[in-house]
Order: C-alpha cells, then structure tokens, then sequence
C-alpha cells in the first residue's frame, strides 16, 4: 500500500482511487465521511470505543508517522464517534441495521450491506444533510425512478 491517501482530495466516492487493501485501514487523519469511511468506523466501532485506534496490519502502511496531534488521540475518536452517531440517529431504524450489519463477520465489504443499511450509509456520508432522512430518502428514490424512465424511452 502506498503512502498517497487520496481522501482528503476525493469528491466521489464511487471513483475511489484506494485498492481494496487501502481500504482495510484508515487513520483518523484520512476519515471524511465517506461510505467506505462510514462502514469501516462501524466495523471497528468497539475497538475505537475503548479510545483507540485499530492498529493496521504488517502489510498496510499508515499511523501517525511522527506527527504532532493537535490533541489528544481519544478526543479525535470521540468526535468522530459523536459526529456520526449524530447523523446516523436521524435515520432511525435503519441506522441501527445499518451499525448492526457493520459489525456482522459475513459483511466484510459494503457491497454486501442490505439496501436499507445503504440507505441509512448513504444519508449519513458526506456533510451534514439538513433535509429529514424521510424527504432525502424520498427524493434519491424519485431521482432513480426518474433516470430509469429516461434511459426506456
């Protein structure tokens, strides 16, 4: 794995430029709220909540490095803790499935999240919404009625 983290530049998601082993690992320095983010701080939500960081394998680089903090390491983990659950509890019960399928051993990527988890995964992503996860939900749905109408006629 190289040492280029592309998040900090990313503006889709969709186009990540990580390799799948890049995405087995993020350091605090990298998270912005992507889906591959989201998931992966979910997935190691019990490790983080216990103030720390998961600790990379041999094989993937990453860490701290040297670098100064600005803070204390836990107090950067609970804010991004915070921060999300802050958005994932506007979206209900499917933000509790979606945590719950994070943390399932079977899930090891998003890809094999339910639709109601991505939902939840989607809404949550990116910066705070402040349209309700009803309406958001409401008008992603039409948007991709929308786009399969256009490409039958």
């Amino acid at each position: 794995m190289s040492d280029f983290r592309p998040c900090h530049d990313c503006k889709d998601w969709g186009t990540c430029l990580l390799t799948e082993s890049e995405k087995d690992w993020f350091g605090y320095q990298d998270i912005r709220f992507c889906p591959q983010h989201i998931f992966w701080l979910l997935k190691y939500e019990d490790i983080i909540r216990g103030r720390r960081w998961p600790i990379p394998d041999d094989s993937t680089s990453g860490g701290m490095g040297g670098q100064v903090l600005s803070e204390a390491a836990f107090a950067k983990v609970s804010l991004i803790l915070a921060e999300l659950y802050y958005r994932l509890e506007k979206t209900g019960i499917k933000g509790e499935l979606l945590a719950s399928q994070c943390k399932e051993d079977k899930r090891e990527k998003m890809e094999y999240l339910s639709d109601n988890a991505k939902d939840a995964l989607y809404y949550v992503a990116g910066g705070r919404k402040d349209t309700p996860f009803t309406t958001w939900l409401a008008v992603m749905r039409y948007k991709k009625y929308n786009r399969r109408e256009k490409c039958r006629t």
